[in-house]
């Protein structure tokens, strides 16, 4: 956990999303995450808590499987080749099943829309939306996400909300010199 935070204060984009996060809670009421990848983890870098009442049990310092996260499969979305790799060391053992082939198919829809949901598979009730952020050169250097449990996130509110995901993070990503091409 002391690594964690290290790691939080040691980054610029926390500082730099940090107001832009909160505008979009302000706007949506609903909790957002700011994490980088940490080997095969998200490590979350900001956890701004939403109106709602809802607790997820997400903590700014604290790692989470890759595959099984908003959050981490838009950090994902660029490593296709990675995929079926991390999903087998993810999901072995007691947790939300998910076939390899469904998870496979999801994130190409993923890759191909920029953004990714969390559909139950890390928390049961919890669902969200994600986009990476991306630093000058292109490359996905975060990933931000809006949690919501499932009364306020049905199928057409995340559909909804995917594009003012892409925008929020592209908004972040030009803080980090990267060039959006909408």
């Amino acid at each position: 956990m002391e690594l964690g935070f290290r790691a939080v204060e040691a980054n610029p984009v926390t500082a730099l999303a940090r107001p832009i996060l909160q505008g979009l809670v302000d706007a949506q009421h609903d909790t957002v995450h700011l994490g980088v990848r940490d080997e095969d983890a998200v490590l979350y870098l900001d956890k701004i808590s939403g109106s709602r009442g809802a607790e997820m049990r997400s903590r700014v310092g604290q790692r989470m499987p890759l595959t099984r996260t908003g959050v981490g499969k838009a950090l994902l979305i660029d490593a296709p080749g990675q995929w079926a790799d991390l999903h087998d060391r993810d999901h072995a053992g007691p947790v939300t099943a998910q076939s390899r082939e469904d998870f496979l198919r999801r994130m190409s829809t993923y890759a191909d829309a920029g953004v990714a949901w969390d559909l139950e598979e890390n928390e049961v009730g919890i669902r969200c939306v994600a986009a990476p952020v991306r630093d000058a050169s292109g490359s996905i250097v975060a990933a931000i996400s809006m949690s919501a449990t499932n009364p306020y996130m049905p199928a057409a509110r995340m559909r909804a909300l995917s594009g003012v995901m892409r925008e929020t993070a592209h908004a972040i990503s030009r803080t980090l010199g990267h060039q959006v091409h909408t």
